[in-house]
């Protein structure tokens, strides 16, 4: 059984003021922002300060450390379910917080640093996040679980299950927190800048560790992720390490322009007309695409062709004219 008052470096006749004052030393000297080595430490402090930092948690703790047999055969097996689960805790991970981030094909062809403004759950500070005053749950006296018998005779099995009325947490909230409404969370708006490297496509994900929601189990915010949207803007679009871009040219400018002239990340590129031009068969250009270093993708132009033209009838007549003359 884990001594909490060690961990805290307090004793058993601390004051909740005094408990409160140890776990906030400790956990700003071992938090990850702050010392990125300490996240077990920090954890540990962080279970002490579960169990110690509640004074009904603290009564119970203090009853099965000063008579660790009184429960007998009961005790063992909780014991070693305790010891299970804290293991499985230790092994889990604080959950992330997913949000997209917009991306367009220009942007990723440079890569681009972007300031982003996203929500996160952060811990409610008048009640310290525990959701108000607290009162023990009758159903589980607190444990948290309840045992359960299942089968009859040489096949009967005592289980222990989760508390369906304070859903495992062994309290209820006897006065709800008037500013987190019970939660023992609130919402704040946080603003990053960000650097998003080049070459990213829909679908990559980044992450931006310590900057997702706060978790009350492990006393810490979790990591931010961000899943990039590729847009297709500016009739640029991002295909692989493919650049495409999407032209659109009317009759006219098929007869009369021997050039036409395109837009790229790197610059305008004027390119010659070809004489047999297929609007179902992309034009390209070898190595205009985005850059790696193993190599680059290509640059390809789609060409969406049509009839509208504004011009007058006059312009129209004359231009039949001219073209019955070279037939």
């Amino acid at each position: 059984m884990k001594n909490y008052y060690e961990i805290l470096g307090i004793n058993e006749n601390s004051s909740q003021d005094e408990i409160k004052k140890a776990y906030r030393k400790l956990s700003k000297k071992y938090h990850p922002d702050v010392n990125p080595q300490g996240e077990e430490k920090f954890k540990e402090i962080s279970e002490a300060y579960e169990h110690l930092g509640d004074p009904q948690k603290k009564q119970q703790y203090d009853n099965r450390k000063n008579n660790p047999f009184g429960g007998g055969m009961d005790f063992d097996i909780h014991s070693m379910f305790e010891q299970m689960m804290n293991g499985n805790r230790r092994q889990q991970k604080v959950p992330d917080k997913v949000i997209s981030i917009e991306m367009t094909p220009v942007e990723s062809y440079f890569g681009v640093e972007k300031e982003i403004s996203y929500n996160y759950s952060k811990i409610c500070s008048p009640c310290d996040g525990s959701g108000g005053s607290r009162g023990i749950c009758p159903t589980c006296s607190g444990q948290g679980f309840v045992m359960q018998k299942m089968g009859s005779g040489a096949f009967q099995q005592i289980f222990r299950t989760s508390c369906g009325s304070c859903n495992g947490q062994g309290y209820h909230i006897t006065k709800k927190c008037n500013n987190c409404h019970g939660v023992g969370l609130t919402k704040e708006v946080e603003t990053l800048s960000v650097t998003i490297p080049k070459n990213v496509d829909n679908g990559d994900f980044m992450k931006v560790a310590g900057r997702g929601d706060f978790d009350r189990t492990y006393k810490l915010r979790g990591d931010l992720i961000l899943k990039v949207v590729m847009n297709k803007t500016d009739n640029f679009e991002k295909v692989g390490m493919d650049l495409v871009n999407h032209i659109t040219l009317n009759a006219l400018q098929l007869i009369t322009d021997d050039k036409i002239l395109l837009k790229h990340p790197d610059g305008d590129l004027m390119i010659s007309m070809p004489k047999n031009l297929n609007s179902d068969k992309p034009l390209r250009i070898l190595k205009k695409g985005y850059r790696t270093d193993n190599g680059s993708g290509d640059f390809y132009i789609r060409v969406n062709v049509t009839n509208e033209m504004d011009i007058s009838d006059e312009i129209k007549n004359k231009i039949k004219s001219l073209l019955k003359q070279t037939v």
